[in-house]
């Protein structure tokens, strides 16, 4: 027997006091009881004790009193069932029995067992949900997910057993043997699906890149499959709107056949392009659900335009420009001071290469850029002209410049560079990279400029930038590479990681930076180019002041149109100090939207394209894997059974001695208040009082 404790939140010391309240309060309300009703004195002594008693009471409640006890609660064992939501069922097997016979077993099972165990139900596809759904329209199947929502949910001594069916195919997620040997109890399996291996063409896998650009020919690899048609032959197409665009003859000359396709596509049309992968069914195959996929392509109409300019031939321009070269994204033209391009106001990004100096400053190019708003990246050397800089405005300042002096400075990577991520592997390697020379000055980050490296001279760090990135205000975006020395990087990165893949990635990340003009535009809408179709699509939309101030108070709408020209209004919903929209239930197909909005009398406008496609994952593997059920069961203990043979499953539970009821003791702490028989007892008091007052005639 566990007792029971009583304790206060105020003073004990003040109980006193509430005692003393009840029987003033009775005092004063009976003291003259005798001469005016003739009460006796048994009776007013009757009425005093009650009313000084209910007074007492109440006043000690006001001091908060908690009553702690100790609960005992028997508890039955937990068991988990989760039903296999996806597609693939539906595509092999007897599925006119798995929804009806099997649907109706299933249900029986729960009940069976609901009497000894608090079973729990789930289905699982793309994500879990709670509840038995044999709907099977989910396009893709993680099993470690649902062992995962089990393991958080339920993991601990109250879990009995986990009972699973599916085909045992999964094509999302992590292996589920390890998330299964976690929840450390018996996992029973049933087998579901066809495991029979018929006809069949698929296509397992598309591979394409995600950018092409208008006009070239891009690769797209195809991944195909064929069971038991050795001999065969067929014709594998790509095809967008309707219209074939490349094909080729395929011979399937083994069983089971499994080969990768090349094929080259024309980017015709910019945006997001939607390409049909389809394999022409051949006589006798079993299904041609799975003969055919789709990938989306972004085609761009042109590469970004970069001009690497300097006062004179110098080792760093060939670094760069084989660092950009190796992404199809850029164009990049190497020039001196003497050959300057005509149209270098038509580049995406400028590189200036120890420019301005004391002998060339370039102010008539600088102007040009400037009023094109063109960006800037300017790499500083000997003869550097300290004013010219200054004058520019890139967020750098220099003090106390000497023209021929140079230190070496070794990179240091400031952690709070968020313009653009940098991985640590690409930090720490730079780290270790050779010192640049760098003009001897006081260097000094102004307003709005991110620092990426700082300067470490020797063994002393300081606080001094060695690559800034100047936030746009007015103008362009600006950065700036205060030495020169850039191929030692180069090359220490081939002989210290044995290859240049952490140089060249750094720099592509900042020309995109540098190079999008839209980074500079204080409205901006956000997403994937590609959704699902059975996923929410997901739009971050971004407002900034004058400044670059992020804002969140201004009210942001959008129109999306679908291929079929019909427009839906939406507007966005404030999430921190950006904005936010989803959209649920989008079909598939490509989608344009204009987003606006209004900050301080000022319209603003985005617009962009995004494409919904169909997932058909399910579809191209339609073998149940019985054989990974079968491992969950051995691993951890459990059975497995098919459907019309669950009732061996659910005796087994029924038997097993261990799945027993556990008694479980906590302590429950209550406000006394909160308590029924506090009331009885107040209302018992009062209703003898008045029933004695009423006897007597006071009433």
């Amino acid at each position: 027997m566990h007792p029971v404790d009583l304790t206060l939140t105020h003073s004990p010391w003040l109980i006193p006091l509430c005692i003393l309240l009840g029987i003033g309060y009775a005092w004063l309300l009976y003291r003259g009881g005798a001469h005016t009703h003739g009460w006796g004195p048994a009776l007013r002594w009757t009425l005093a004790v009650t009313r000084a008693t209910v007074v007492a009471l109440l006043a000690f409640l006001l001091l908060g009193p908690l009553v702690r006890a100790w609960v005992r609660e028997v508890r039955k064992p937990v068991l988990v069932l989760a039903h296999d939501g996806s597609s693939s069922l539906m595509l092999a097997g007897d599925t006119a029995a798995l929804r009806g016979a099997y649907a109706t077993e299933l249900d029986a099972l729960a009940a069976a067992l609901g009497d000894r165990f608090d079973v729990r139900t789930f289905t699982y596809g793309r994500e879990v949900v709670e509840g038995i759904a044999h709907r099977q329209q989910a396009n893709r199947t993680d099993m470690a997910a649902l062992l995962r929502e089990v393991h958080d949910r339920f993991a601990g001594p109250d879990l009995g057993a986990v009972i699973l069916d599916g085909d045992g195919i999964i094509n999302r997620g992590r292996d589920p043997r390890h998330e299964a040997a976690r929840l450390g109890v018996p996992v029973h399996t049933i087998a579901l699906g066809d495991t029979t291996v018929r006809p069949d063409l698929l296509v397992r896998a598309v591979e394409a890149n995600r950018v092409a650009y208008l006009g070239n020919e891009f690769p797209l690899v195809v991944r195909i499959e064929a069971h038991h048609l050795q001999g065969r032959r067929t014709r594998l197409a790509v095809e967008q709107g309707g219209q074939v665009i490349a094909e080729r003859e395929v011979v399937v000359t083994a069983d089971p056949y499994v080969q990768q396709v090349p094929l080259l596509v024309k980017a015709t049309a910019t945006g997001m392009q939607r390409f049909t992968v389809v394999l022409r069914p051949v006589e006798g195959e079993h299904s041609d659900r799975n003969n055919s996929a789709e990938v989306v392509v972004q085609v761009l109409d042109d590469r970004q335009r970069i001009l690497l300019l300097a006062d004179a031939p110098h080792p760093d321009l060939g670094a760069l420009a084989r660092a950009l070269a190796g992404s199809e994204a850029y164009t990049v033209t190497t020039a001196t001071m003497d050959k300057v391009p005509a149209d270098v106001a038509a580049f995406d990004l400028v590189v200036l290469h120890r420019l301005p100096n004391v002998r060339q400053d370039g102010r008539s190019l600088i102007a040009r850029c400037r009023e094109r708003n063109v960006p800037l990246l300017l790499i500083l050397g000997t003869e550097v002209d300290a004013e010219a800089v200054n004058a520019l405005g890139v967020g750098l300042r220099l003090e106390g410049a000497q023209r021929t002096a140079l230190t070496d400075a070794r990179p240091l990577y400031e952690p709070s560079f968020a313009l653009f991520q940098v991985d640590p592997a690409t930090a720490q390697a730079f780290e270790r990279f050779p010192p640049l020379q760098v003009p001897f000055a006081q260097y000094q980050a102004g307003p709005g400029a991110v620092t990426c490296f700082r300067q470490r001279i020797g063994m002393v760090s300081t606080d001094q930038p060695l690559l800034l990135v100047q936030r746009p205000q007015t103008g362009p975006r600006a950065a700036v590479i205060v030495g020169e020395g850039l191929w030692r990087w180069r090359l220490a990165d081939q002989q210290q990681n044995g290859g240049t893949d952490r140089f060249d990635g750094f720099f592509r990340k900042l020309a995109q930076l540098m190079a999008n003009r839209s980074s500079a535009d204080r409205f901006r809408v956000q997403h994937a180019d590609v959704f699902d179709d059975q996923e929410p699509v997901e739009l971050q939309a971004e407002l900034y002041d004058a400044a670059f101030e992020l804002v969140g108070d201004a009210e942001v709408e959008l129109v999306l149109k679908d291929e079929q020209g019909l427009e839906r209004p939406y507007a966005f919903s404030r999430s921190g100090r950006g904005h936010r929209l989803v959209i649920n239930g989008a079909a598939p197909g490509r989608y344009t939207y204009t987003a606006r909005t209004t900050y301080d009398g000022t319209p603003f406008t985005a617009t962009g394209e995004f494409m919904v496609r169909p997932v058909q994952v399910e579809s191209a593997r339609t073998v149940a894997d019985h054989a990974l059920l079968g491992d969950l069961a051995a691993g951890t203990g459990g059975l497995m059974v098919r459907p019309g043979g669950l009732g061996p499953l659910r005796d087994a539970l029924l038997a097993d001695q261990r799945l027993a009821p556990r008694s479980h003791a906590y302590a429950s702490t209550t406000d006394l208040i909160a308590l029924r028989w506090p009331f009885l007892l107040f209302l018992a008091l009062l209703t003898l009082e008045w029933a004695l007052r009423r006897r007597s005639g006071a009433y």
